[in-house]
């Protein structure tokens, strides 16, 4: 499958949108350590598959810390792109459409191909990014970003 497959994404995105920020944590934790699994690395190419759960043996708390971790870097690489108010995609891809859409949108234009992520976990990330975009609009949750790096620098 090819990673700019938009209605797969969105189908994918859609049953995502119902969980909540740690489950998708959970999720992304889950399919990166799945790629580790016979038949991972050709899952992982995949928006959806029936990604391998050995949370019975490694633990909840250990995909949500494998997932918060990989996202944390991928949050970087999406906030250089998406607070960028001069990139003329930015609102092309964020303004005026759903949470699977934006997350859709998000995951096929490549934005996190800088670090080389598979399908199966961009689109879980633009997932978490479509959330927040939704719930505080695109300007107030990069305003809070920065402000939550500036404040963690100072602390240092």
């Amino acid at each position: 499958m090819a990673t700019a497959d938009y209605p797969a994404a969105e189908k994918a995105a859609q049953k995502l949108s119902e969980r909540d920020e740690d489950s998708l944590l959970f999720e992304l934790g889950k399919r990166i350590e799945d790629s580790k699994q016979p038949g991972g690395e050709q899952r992982k190419l995949e928006y959806e598959a029936a990604f391998v759960d050995t949370s019975e043996t490694q633990g909840f708390e250990f995909f949500e810390n494998v997932g918060r971790r990989w996202y944390k870097n991928a949050e970087a690489e999406l906030m250089k792109f998406l607070c960028d108010k001069n990139n003329a995609d930015r609102d092309r891809l964020t303004s005026g459409k759903t949470i699977p859409q934006i997350a859709a949108s998000l995951a096929t234009a490549g934005l996190l191909a800088v670090l080389a992520a598979p399908p199966a976990w961009v689109i879980v990330a633009t997932t978490i990014v479509a959330q927040k975009i939704a719930s505080t609009g695109i300007d107030a949750w990069c305003q809070v970003y920065y402000e939550r790096q500036t404040g963690a620098a100072s602390r240092k």
